[in-house]
């Protein structure tokens, strides 16, 4: 919000290609480097003239691809960083400003030492010229200790949040594990390059000898630490208030939990993307794992280029998984408990250092939940442009004509829009905003602005958004910060967003009359999002013909049905008015068929989780089931999944349902 914004289709997988390519690379760095020295050593004790040789080419290799391109792909991770999220760049640089100038110090040493090493084969001394080796690697692997701080600072900031201390932050929670799993990581891709540079190789002999010693003494080892190490990691940030288990859909919040859900998962549960990268990291490295057991004990003599390619993506492919599943632990934060991924940041707790009391008002945040709610997000962000006549108090100027209101709503909507949500969403490109807004009202919105997110502790109840162990209690486990402005700029978001939505008319007052029209008003703001004709949990099919004085008890109690519906907050008089139009809002009801009937009670109960385009599909889970097995298991829904709740439906509709899923195709269609 202090900064200018950078408009582009997809702010989150420009950094991620680019820091997936530098951190794949740097991990070389410092693996190859011990790779080189200790290889340097093992050939000079074996007086093998051979491997000697084959270490200076591949030192060549080396230098070239994490000098070259390493460097490059550094530079542009801090280009792409301070340009799609200035705040968060500049809260690093300022909270570790030491680290960075040690990690520089250590950076420097290592270029320098590389090129020693490098440019040193025939003009040092082979005891000089490993020791030359050793320094690169010390180096580059303090750089990694120092960074690795930082990295797992932004998931687990720790004791930071409360006391501001550089070494409460660097050595927090998930600090140790991910160092170790990041170092065996290292010395599994300098065996992978290694292999890669020895493949087109003829020397049969030297072939088969490195195959056993990169593959067996390198690869290897990854494969098996890293794991144990990953584990340790998901373990350690579940411990620090991470809701990893949540996120993976496991069963419980042990190891065996969190293993279980990355190699199957429980069914509807869990948060689909950093499920399905653990999975996609999961199966990668299982495939390596496999190739690099072909080489060592089959081809260790013969393999060549494919081979080792196809060694080289799927480490590439492997590492991106898990490093997309770190980015997921940690959303929406973009420092946890600290600054969300939007730059808003949490009020500090109480316990927090304070400025003096005479400079307070000068070094007062401007951009913290309560600030930008008192001030508003307009008045405090630098770089929109407020349209004339909008006041983030009072919304729009009284005086103006309601289309000309609405117009001036919609562009400080826009304005809104850029500073709150851009750095994750769009309009129509990468996690686009007007399809999950199509045809839904301003109050509609506004209502869902209102829920996307909440502070609780650690048990689950209410907190302060000051709380330093504070959770978030997200709309629908959606993982969203939450909206922060005034009342006058969650309608003008609200406008905006309703208009993206083909609502060309949105903030315009329809002036719709009493009675039935009152009654599909509250519908379209309070309930259409979720229960429309065509949204997830259609209500319309299962409404005709009920009893209005049954739904008007049932909308006096919503949040004991289900609590992740809002409170009715209408008059007895709307509330009365809403369970009129909702009976009679399709007619008499017709004569269905089993499966017709099972279509609506999937759509009433299942597709908010399991539709074709939902987070789990139950295309993926169907399975050889037939009616009879299907029926069976609806019936113990929560001991399949606690998560899911039981079925409450007749035994007519248990019987509808099993026979629609029981017909359904591998796609999900109905037959």
């Amino acid at each position: 919000m202090n900064y200018p914004i950078w408009e582009q289709p997809a702010v989150g997988l420009l950094i991620a290609v680019i820091a997936v390519l530098h951190v794949f690379i740097s991990h070389f760095a410092i693996g190859g480097g011990l790779f080189l020295v200790l290889t340097e050593r093992k050939a000079r004790r074996e007086a093998d003239a051979s491997l000697l040789d084959y270490v200076k080419r591949h030192s060549r290799f080396f230098m070239l691809l994490t000098l070259v391109l390493g460097a490059v792909t550094g530079v542009g991770i801090w280009f792409t960083i301070a340009l799609v999220h200035p705040q968060g760049t500049s809260s690093l640089i300022n909270t570790f400003v030491w680290g960075w100038a040690i990690e520089w110090t250590f950076f420097m040493t290592e270029i320098a030492a590389a090129i020693v090493y490098y440019y040193g084969w025939d003009r040092l001394s082979a005891r000089t010229h490993m020791t030359v080796g050793w320094i690169y690697f010390v180096s580059a692997w303090l750089s990694l200790f120092i960074i690795n701080g930082i990295l797992t600072y932004m998931l687990t900031p720790g004791g930071w949040v409360a006391n501001r201390g550089f070494w409460s932050g660097f050595f927090n929670e998930t600090f140790w594990p991910s160092l170790v799993t990041r170092t065996f990581v290292c010395v599994g891709l300098a065996g992978i390059y290694a292999l890669l540079t020895l493949s087109w190789s003829r020397d049969a002999a030297l072939k088969s000898k490195m195959a056993v010693w990169a593959g067996g003494y390198w690869i290897l080892p990854m494969a098996i630490a890293v794991p144990i190490g990953l584990l340790w990691y998901l373990a350690a940030a579940s411990n620090a208030g991470i809701p990893v288990s949540e996120i993976l859909g496991a069963d419980g919040d042990g190891v065996f939990g969190i293993v279980s859900a990355v190699l199957g998962g429980t069914a509807g549960a869990g948060y689909p993307i950093a499920q399905r990268a653990a999975r996609i990291a999961l199966l990668a490295s299982a495939i390596l794992v496999i190739f690099a057991l072909l080489v060592v004990f089959v081809r260790r003599s013969a393999f060549g280029l494919p081979s080792t390619a196809a060694m080289l993506v799927l480490g590439q492919i492997a590492f991106a998984g898990g490093e997309w599943v770190r980015e997921d632990l940690r959303k929406p934060f973009i420092i946890g408990r600290y600054m969300f991924v939007n730059g808003v940041r949490l009020p500090p707790p109480e316990e927090a250092p304070r400025p003096p009391d005479d400079v307070t008002d000068l070094m007062r945040d401007r951009f913290t939940i309560d600030a930008l709610e008192r001030e508003g997000v307009l008045r405090a962000a630098l770089w929109t442009r407020v349209p004339d006549g909008f006041d983030s108090q009072r919304g729009p100027d009284p005086s103006f004509e309601p289309a000309r209101a609405a117009e001036i709503e919609a562009a400080a909507g826009r304005e809104l829009f850029k500073a709150l949500c851009f750095s994750c969403h769009t309009v129509d490109g990468y996690v686009a905003i007007r399809p999950l807004v199509a045809n839904q009202s301003v109050n509609a919105l506004e209502r869902v602005l209102g829920s996307l997110a909440a502070p609780v502790d650690e048990v689950g109840d209410p907190t302060d958004w000051s709380d330093p162990q504070l959770r978030l209690k997200t709309r629908l486990g959606r993982r969203m910060p939450p909206f922060v402005g005034t009342p006058a700029e969650k309608r003008a978001l609200a406008v905006y967003l309703a208009r993206l939505g083909g609502r060309e008319d949105a903030g315009i007052d329809s002036g719709l009359p009493g009675g039935a029209a009152v009654g599909q008003q509250l519908f379209e703001d309070q309930c259409a999002i979720c229960h429309g004709a065509d949204a997830d949990w259609s209500l319309v099919e299962r409404l005709a013909g009920v009893d209005p004085n049954e739904l008007f008890d049932t909308i006096g109690r919503l949040p004991e049905i289900n609590d992740a519906m809002a409170p009715f907050e209408g008059t007895e008089g709307e509330r009365r008015a809403l369970a009129e139009f909702l009976s009679g809002a399709v007619g008499a009801m017709e004569s269905f068929s089993p499966v017709e009937l099972g279509g609506m009670v999937f759509r009433d109960s299942c597709a908010m989780c399991h539709a074709a385009d939902g987070g789990w599909p139950i295309g993926e889970r169907l399975g050889d089931r037939d009616e009879r097995k299907w029926y069976e298991l609806i019936g113990r829904l929560s001991e399949i999944n606690d998560m899911m709740p039981p079925f409450e439906g007749s035994d007519e509709e248990r019987h509808a349902l099993a026979a629609y899923l029981a017909g359904l195709e591998p796609e999900g269609e109905a037959p």
